[in-house]
C-alpha cells in the first residue's frame, strides 16, 4: 500500500520530476523490492518475489528454493550478497541456492543491479542482488507476522529490537512448512516424480537471527550480526534427490568510521541430499560443505570519489556415494580472490552526470591434490591440473543526460569477468553400472578460461504528468562464456572397466543475450492505478561443432513476459488485479535436449487493509487454476530426471501483522 501511496504523491506533485531525475544516474540500473511487496503475494523465497521486477524470472526445483534468473543470467554468472557479505550454495544442482538462506522477516530489501556495471562487488558478470536485513528503529519495537494459505502452508514469525542513539540490539525468529503444491489439474508436484509417499513435508524451516550494535559517535558504528537456519525434508521434484539437512550461517562484522566501512564474515552451509523418499534402484547420496571467509573496506573521497578492495576465500567439498562406491566428486577447493576498485561521479553540467568504475582482481581456484579425480581430467581434457590462477580488470562508465524537466536518458558500457568455480573446473562422478554409465561420467575441466560479458545499455524515464514510463534495452557479448555440453573420453583408458567412453562436462564458447524490459504506471485517479510491465531476452552461442555444440540457441533462456495490474489504493486499503502473460518458448538448445514450452496467462487477486498497527493482506494467485508450465520447470542436463515441475494451481493465502 505505502509504495504506491508515495508513487501517487509523486505523480501528482509539482517537483516529482526534479527530485527523481537528479537522483537517476544513481539509480539507472537499480530496481528494489520492498517488505511490502513481498508481503503482499504468495512468495516463499526472494526469486519468487522477484519475478516481480521486469527482467527477473525464477527457475522452479520444487516448492522453495527458487533459483534468481536475470535477463538469462543465473547461477554463477549473478552476484548475491546479503548485507554485503557472500553466501555460497554447497549443492552442485543449486537445491540451496545462495538467496534461499535468507528469511523475509529479515530482509528490508531486495536492490538488483541489472547487467555489468557493479565495480564494488567480485563476479558480477551479469547483475548483481543485494539483500540487506531490518535495522533497529529507534525504541523498544517488535513485530509478529502469520502467513498462512494452501498446501498447508504456515510462516509464523516474530521480532524485538531496542535502540537508542548509542545502542541497538534486535532478536529475530521465523518458522517455514508446507506440504506439496497441488497444480490446475489437482495433482501434487510429488505425482510427478518417483517418490514413495505424495503426501509429506514439502519444506520445514527454522530461522533465528539477531543483531547488536554500538555508536560511539555520531559517524561512528559498530555492528554484530548472526544468522542461523536450518532446513529439514526439502523435496525437490526437479531432481533426482531431496535434502533431509540444509544448515546455513551467517556472521557479520562490520565497522563505519566516517567515510570508512569494513566488513569481515563468515558463512557457512552443510548440505545434505538423498534419494530415500524416492522409489530408487540404488541409494544415492551427497554430502557438500561451503565455508567461506572474507573482507572488505570501503573509503569515500569528497562524496564523488570511492575505492576500497575486497579478498576473501571460499572453499567447497562435496563427497557422494552411489551402489556402495563413495567418491570426492568436489575435492576440497578453494577459491582465493584478491580484488581493489575505485569508482567516480562527476555532474559534468546541470545535465548531464557521468559515473565511471574500474576494478582489478585475481583470483586463484585450487583442488586438494590427494581428493581430485585426475584421471577423470586426462581422459576427457588431457590434463591432470588441480590449480589455476586468473589476473583480470572489469570496468563501466555510465552518462544520464536530462533533455527536459520530465526525460532522461543513459547508456552505460560495462565489462565484468568471473572466475569458473569449483564445479566448472574440478567436478568428477564417475558413473557406471548398467543404469549409470548410460548416463556417462559427469567432469569439470581445470582449463576453461573466465567468462569476460562486454555490454551496452541504453534507457530512457518519461514521466509527466500522471504517466510514468521506462524502459531499457541491452546487448551483451560474453567472450568464453561457459556450456554443457558432451565430451568425448580423448585419451580412453580401454583397459579399465571403470571408464566410460563420454561424459557431460564444461566448455568455453562466445554468447550473446539481448533484450530489454519497459514499465509504465498511470494514475487514473488519486487512487486508481494502471500498471504494465514487459520483460524479453534472447540468448544465443557459437557452435563448435567439434566439441558437439552445434545448436545456437542457448540453454535455458526465459520467453517474453507481459504483466498487466489495476490497482486500487487509498493509503490504507488497496485492491489489485493482475494478469501475467508468457509466449510460447521456441528458441530452445536441442544440444541439451531442451523442447518449447508452451505460452499462457493467469490472474491474480489481492486485497489489503492497514489499520494504526495492524496490517492485512490476502490473495489468490492462479485465480482461473490454470495448469501450465514454465520453461525453466526442469533440468537440462547432468543428473537429468525428464520431470517437469508445474506451478501450483489455484493459492490462496493470508499474511496479518502487528507492530509495536
Amino acid at each position: 500500500m505505502k509504495y504506491v501511496t508515495l508513487l501517487s504523491a509523486l505523480f501528482l506533485s509539482p517537483a516529482f520530476s526534479q527530485v527523481v531525475l537528479e537522483g537517476i544516474e544513481i539509480k539507472a540500473k537499480k530496481d528494489t523490492l520492498t517488505p511490502f511487496e513481498i508481503r503482499e503475494s504468495f512468495a516463499k523465497d526472494p526469486a519468487e518475489a522477484l519475478t516481480k521486477i521486469e527482467g527477473v524470472w525464477k527457475l522452479r526445483k520444487g516448492g522453495i528454493a527458487n533459483d534468481i534468473v536475470l535477463r538469462g543470467f543465473q547461477r554463477g554468472n549473478l552476484n548475491l550478497l546479503i548485507d554485503g557479505i557472500r553466501i555460497y550454495a554447497a549443492c552442485p544442482n543449486r537445491m540451496d541456492p545462495p538467496a534461499f538462506h535468507v528469511d523475509f522477516s529479515e530482509v528490508k530489501d531486495i536492490e538488483v543491479v541489472k547487467g555489468a556495471f557493479d565495480v564494488r562487488n567480485y563476479g558480477s558478470l551479469g547483475g548483481t542482488v543485494s539483500i540487506r536485513t531490518q535495522k533497529p528503529p529507534q525504541g523498544l519495537r517488535g513485530k509478529i507476522n502469520l502467513s498462512a494459505g494452501s498446501f498447508s502452508y504456515l510462516n509464523p514469525s516474530v521480532s524485538v529490537s531496542y535502540a537508542n542513539r548509542k545502542f541497538y540490539v534486535l532478536l529475530g525468529y521465523s518458522y517455514r512448512y508446507s506440504k506439496p503444491y497441488r497444480d490446475g489439474k489437482g495433482k501434487r508436484f510429488t505425482e510427478y516424480a518417483n517418490y514413495k509417499e505424495k503426501d509429506i513435508t514439502s519444506f520445514s524451516i527454522n530461522t533465528l537471527w539477531t543483531k547488536v550494535g554500538v555508536k560511539p559517535s555520531k559517524d561512528s558504528e559498530l555492528s554484530l550480526s548472526y544468522t542461523a537456519q536450518r532446513v529439514r525434508d526439502t523435496l525437490y521434484p526437479y531432481l533426482m534427490m531431496d535434502s533431509p539437512k540444509d544448515d546455513a550461517d551467517r556472521l557479520r562484522l562490520s565497522l563505519n568510521y566516517g567515510k570508512l566501512k569494513v566488513l569481515l564474515y563468515n558463512t557457512r552451509v552443510d548440505h545434505l541430499m538423498n534419494n530415500s523418499k524416492r522409489n530408487a534402484p540404488f541409494l544415492m547420496e551427497t554430502r557438500a560443505k561451503t565455508n567461506t571467509y572474507g573482507v572488505k573496506a570501503e573509503f569515500s573521497l569528497r562524496g564523488n570519489l570511492s575505492f576500497g578492495f575486497e579478498a576473501f576465500n571460499w572453499n567447497w567439498k562435496a563427497t557422494t556415494t552411489m551402489t556402495g562406491k563413495s567418491q570426492n566428486t568436489i575435492p576440497d577447493v578453494d577459491l582465493k580472490n584478491v580484488g581493489a576498485f575505485v569508482e567516480y561521479k562527476k555532474l559534468l553540467s546541470p545535465k548531464l552526470t557521468l559515473t565511471a568504475g574500474l576494478r582489478i582482481d585475481s583470483s586463484k581456484t585450487e583442488a586438494d591434490k590427494t581428493l581430485a579425480n585426475t584421471k577423470l581430467y586426462y581422459v576427457y581434457h588431457n590434463t591432470r591440473k588441480t590449480s589455476k590462477r586468473d589476473t583480470y580488470p572489469s570496468g563501466n562508465i555510465k552518462l544520464s543526460y536530462r533533455t527536459s524537466k520530465n526525460l532522461e536518458v543513459f547508456a552505460g558500457l560495462g565489462y565484468s569477468v568471473r572466475v569458473p568455480d569449483a564445479q566448472e573446473r574440478y567436478f568428477a562422478l564417475n558413473r557406471m553400472g548398467d543404469l549409470e554409465a548410460k548416463l556417462g561420467d559427469w567432469v569439470g575441466n581445470p582449463e576453461l578460461n573466465p567468462p569476460k560479458n562486454a555490454e551496452l545499455d541504453l534507457g530512457v524515464s518519461w514521466r509527466s504528468g500522471r504517466i510514468s514510463a521506462e524502459a531499457q534495452v541491452f546487448y551483451s557479448r560474453v567472450k568464453d562464456f561457459i556450456t554443457l555440453y558432451k565430451q568425448t573420453a580423448v585419451n580412453p583408458l580401454s583397459t579399465d572397466k571403470d571408464s566410460n567412453t563420454f561424459a557431460r562436462s564444461y566448455a568455453n564458447t562466445d554468447a550473446t543475450l539481448f533484450g530489454g524490459e519497459a514499465k509504465l504506471s498511470y494514475a487514473i485517479t488519486d487512487t486508481l492505478f494502471f500498471l504494465g510491465g514487459l520483460s524479453y531476452v534472447r540468448g544465443k552461442k557459437d557452435t563448435k561443432p567439434q566439441l558437439g555444440i552445434r545448436d545456437g540457441d542457448l540453454a535455458e533462456i526465459p520467453p517474453l513476459r507481459t504483466r498487466l495490474a489495476l490497482r486500487y489504493d487509498n493509503g490504507e486499503s488497496f485492491a489489485e488485479l493482475e494478469g501475467v502473460f508468457s509466449s510460447t518458448q521456441s528458441n530452445v538448445d536441442s544440444d541439451l535436449g531442451e523442447t518449447k514450452t508452451s505460452g499462457y496467462g493467469i490472474i491474480n487477486l489481492r486485497l489489503g487493509r492497514e489499520y494504526k498497527r495492524f496490517r492485512v493482506t490476502a490473495g489468490v494467485e492462479n485465480l482461473l487454476d490454470k495448469f501450465y508450465y514454465e520453461h525453466l520447470s526442469y533440468l537440462r542436463d547432468p543428473f537429468s530426471t525428464g520431470t517437469k515441475v508445474p506451478e501450483p494451481g489455484r493459492s490462496f493465502y493470508l499474511n496479518l501483522s502487528y507492530s509495536f
